[in-house]
């Protein structure tokens, strides 16, 4: 009997993780070396489709998977583990994993599920292992590593790695590198942690990295490039200069000097030459982020934490952000000071206008960055962006310093 796997997070909680979740479903953030859908599609052998917002179902749900006769509806922020899988496999038709908190999936015969009466409606079974989550923003990189080391062994086991050319001095066996990347001339260092380099990627000769790194499929890394523990960059991405313990989504560029840490961008971001982040106070208090679901800044239990930035967003060179910024949908900042910690969705900020970035105009940039860049424009990306730009208007005016 065929299974389609259903991830579903049309609820309150999704607006915790805006603004990465803002242009796409739940579980369609990347962390570790796929995305959430991505490992879930691998584990299971499945199509894999969403129960989310409205304005996201044309670009993101396929219909066509709704005509299986099973599904497992998973809870989209809900992170795979070895023995969650083992729960979820065991599963049987007509219960409802739980763990203290929340649901975490779902065995029906149907998607007309009512999430506030899954107790009367299904046999209720509770898990045995500790279920990771992605509540937070901040948990997206501090959950990486973990999500490193889960991937890794996913994507590669029973594979042999391409063989790494003698150019390059390499530190442990923990390295796996895909058909057809370019590797020449880096200091690979997988002593602690793997380090994978995906299809097609090129790692530039005097770059280093130091595992627990992944390099997406057709990413570049350019000579000089610093990349520590505890990172991802997203396929077609290209960095340089220092990048630790961080998620970039795809698609991206930090090519030149500077510093990203404890940090996430979602895609098409682009951050200017010289630009660096701070990801810890100088009181040494937990830093504070603005949440969009209580509209207001809410305390985290980390000391360090740094820059989160919306899809298509962008900073002009020598950017400076502080500690536990978040940069909306689509902003544009070029200014000489600090950038405010947060930037409100379709910002247009430079040191003399602070204003809302004119609809028609961000759209006619981003049909003339597809056409420069090779990468396709959709339709359905539009409405997506007209959404997020009216849902948001309330928005600006609240930006601080």
């Amino acid at each position: 009997m065929s299974l389609t796997i259903v991830l579903s997070d049309n609820a309150h909680w999704r607006k915790r993780l805006f603004p990465l979740a803002a242009t796409r479903p739940v579980g369609n953030i990347r962390i570790g070396i796929c995305t959430i859908n991505e490992k879930w599609k691998h584990i299971f052998q499945c199509p894999v489709t969403y129960d989310t917002a409205d304005y996201l179902r044309e670009k993101f749900t396929d219909e066509s998977n709704f005509e299986h006769s099973e599904y497992l509806i998973i809870r989209a922020n809900v992170l795979p583990s070895l023995e969650l899988i083992s729960e979820l496999k065991s599963l049987s038709l007509g219960e409802v994993l739980l763990d203290n908190h929340s649901w975490i999936a779902i065995k029906s015969d149907t998607l007309e599920v009512d999430l506030d009466q899954i107790h009367l409606n299904f046999h209720t079974v509770r898990t045995s292992c500790e279920i990771s989550y992605l509540n937070f923003l901040e948990d997206i990189f501090i959950q990486n590593k973990s999500q490193l080391i889960f991937d890794f062994n996913l994507l590669t086991r029973g594979r042999q790695s391409s063989t790494i050319s003698s150019s390059n001095q390499v530190y442990g066996s923990w390295i796996f590198i895909e058909e057809g990347a370019m590797v020449e001339g880096a200091s690979l260092n997988s002593l602690e942690g793997p380090i994978y380099i995906g299809k097609d990627a090129k790692v530039e000769e005097g770059s280093y990295i130091k595992g627990y790194v992944s390099i997406g499929s057709n990413a570049r890394v350019k000579t000089g490039a610093r990349i520590y523990p505890n990172t991802t960059i997203g396929p077609g991405s290209t960095i340089c200069g220092e990048i630790n313990n961080t998620v970039i989504w795809g698609n991206s560029a930090k090519g030149h000097e500077g510093y990203l840490g404890c940090s996430v961008l979602g895609e098409g971001c682009n951050i200017g030459a010289g630009s660096s982040n701070s990801n810890l106070k100088n009181n040494w208090k937990v830093v504070r982020l603005f949440d969009y679901e209580d509209l207001s800044y809410r305390e985290t239990d980390v000391l360090k934490c740094g820059l989160f930035m919306g899809d298509y967003a962008m900073c002009g060179i020598n950017s400076s952000f502080t500690t536990g910024s978040v940069i909306g949908v689509g902003s544009q900042v070029a200014i000489s000071k600090f950038i405010p910690k947060f930037v409100p969705d379709f910002s247009w900020m430079t040191d003399d206008e602070n204003a809302t970035y004119t609809f028609e105009k961000f759209i006619e940039m981003m049909e003339r960055r597809a056409e420069g860049s090779g990468l396709e424009m959709l339709e359905k990306n539009i409405s997506i962006f007209k959404h997020i730009f009216e849902d948001v208007k309330y928005l600006h005016g609240k930006n601080q310093s």
